[in-house]
């Protein structure tokens, strides 16, 4: 089971549009971060399976980078712009002609029509009714034009660490959080490897976690190895609706992955001067300094980095 992190950045990206700061000028490949993104791959009885983790104006971009050929489904942590707005090329892998498309012979048999209910999405029933709102277009009978995706949205309200989404042998645990006024999902992925349960969670876009929500992350994984633990961290200062630095350290502490990744980071500091950041904080929250001392670690993400479960 491997993570890859397809963007890191926040809403923006990083570089910034119009900003000449030192972060959006830099040469580190590290310091430029697409809309922030993942890519969770896992093979097991049913062959190789590709799941998407946000679907932002940046996924085109991101799916051509690492020349992604096949998905599985995608699991939605909420409906703003920078983790939907790339929706439509959702196409490509799950094709919905339209009536004219369709009511012509050759065009019919050219893009024949993806067969069943269509790529399956999973978001919590908040996100579906935004959804199918914002972009009603793809849920309507179309006249004239091209395709829409062909797209199965799955509410996964009723699942929990009790009664977890099975997808063969992929478990899936949501995790309710909120992200200033409005609630987004995370997502808990686990799996057995030789024997073993191994689990990352994705949690992006918060800046408040319940206990009830903490203890969730804790006892899906309680059975096994909690190997990634990727958390949104925007910036040092505090914001509205995500973690700053130091709320990311604090629910990383009582969280205690193996290892901690930033994501959804701004351009107020370059890689370095984040791992910088946390290393002077580390001391401060002791079970990730235990952690650290017995070969973990905690330190931002970037475009392209792979999390691995062994």
């Amino acid at each position: 089971m491997k993570l890859t992190v397809l963007g890191s950045g926040t809403s923006h990206g990083v570089p910034v549009i119009a900003c000449n700061c030192k972060v959006c000028k830099s040469g580190d490949k590290k310091d430029n971060r697409l809309r922030a993104s993942a890519l969770l791959s896992i093979k097991d009885v049913s062959g190789d399976r590709n799941f998407l983790i946000d679907v932002g104006p940046d996924f085109r971009e991101q799916a051509l980078r690492i020349n992604l050929c096949k998905l599985d489904a995608v699991f939605l942590t909420h409906p703003h712009a920078d983790h939907i707005h790339g929706i439509d090329d959702l196409r490509i892998f799950s094709h919905k002609n339209s009536s004219a498309m369709n009511c012509d012979e050759r065009l019919s048999k050219k893009f024949p029509e993806t067969a069943g209910k269509g790529l399956a999405m999973y978001m919590s029933s908040d996100s579906e009714k935004c959804v199918k709102t914002n972009f009603h277009y793809i849920f309507m009978t179309h006249e004239k034009g091209g395709g829409t995706p062909k797209l199965n949205i799955i509410d996964v309200d009723s699942y929990s660490e009790k009664n977890p989404l099975e997808l063969g042998e992929l478990c899936v645990v949501p995790v309710p959080m909120e992200h200033g006024c409005i609630k987004t999902t995370g997502w808990i992925f686990s799996k057995k490897l030789n024997g073993k349960k191994h689990s990352i969670a994705y949690l992006t876009d918060c800046n408040f976690i319940s206990e009830n929500s903490l203890n969730r992350v804790k006892n899906a994984c309680s059975d096994g190895i909690l190997d990634h633990l990727v958390i949104d961290a925007l910036r040092a200062d505090k914001h509205s609706s995500h973690n700053n630095f130091d709320q990311a350290l604090f629910y990383a502490d009582k969280i205690g992955a193996v290892h901690t990744w930033f994501t959804h980071l701004s351009h107020d500091f370059l890689h370095g001067e984040i791992q910088d950041y946390i290393d002077k904080k580390l001391p401060e929250f002791t079970n990730l300094q235990k952690i650290v001392e017995n070969g973990g670690t905690v330190s931002p993400a970037f475009d392209g980095l792979e999390l691995d479960c062994k």
